[in-house]
């Protein structure tokens, strides 16, 4: 599938659908068929994982992100998968604890990055109730009297330092 340039190109055939896709050429525009989304959609449901999605289908991630901000179409899919990743990979946590940690992957899907799939579980879940962002604090919205008072305590300031560089000239 990669030439020795580098370049992707070829089809590949879906795990999860067994349709054959034609990947795109690395390095120009990404014509998103059908058969594109539905291999990447299908990807994130099956591991909740973005970056390996696009690595599927051959394309940057920073691609399917600038697709997700512009077509509001491939953002509800998205986000349909996403739910999807989430609850494949609490299923498949879920079903290694009770098994005592002996539950048999398929034979066909990758290892399974247990660390990776809590890691993915706790960011969704504090994404979900509003929590704290990784490594941020908390994001607080200022009402509208907040904001003027800022705004004019700024403006008040600004004020007073061209006067003070006016006595000085």
């Amino acid at each position: 599938m990669t030439n020795m340039s580098g370049d992707t190109t070829g089809t590949v055939r879906s795990g999860v659908t067994g349709q054959t896709v034609r990947l795109p050429v690395r390095g120009k525009r990404v014509r998103w068929t059908a058969g594109l989304v539905g291999m990447f959609m299908d990807h994130i449901a099956a591991t909740g994982n973005i970056a390996d999605a696009a690595r599927l289908i051959g394309i940057h991630p920073a691609q399917c992100y600038h697709r997700l901000r512009t077509d509001t179409g491939f953002s509800e899919a998205w986000q349909a998968a996403i739910v999807a990743g989430h609850q494949t990979v609490e299923i498949g946590l879920i079903g290694h604890v009770l098994s005592g940690g002996k539950a048999e992957a398929d034979a066909d899907a990758p290892p399974f990055d247990w660390e990776r799939g809590l890691r993915l579980l706790t960011l969704a879940d504090r994404r979900q109730s509003g929590g704290v962002r990784q490594g941020k604090p908390p994001r607080q919205l200022a009402t509208r009297e907040e904001t003027d008072a800022l705004i004019l305590k700024r403006l008040r300031a600004l004020a007073a330092r061209k006067a003070r560089e006016a006595d000085r000239a």
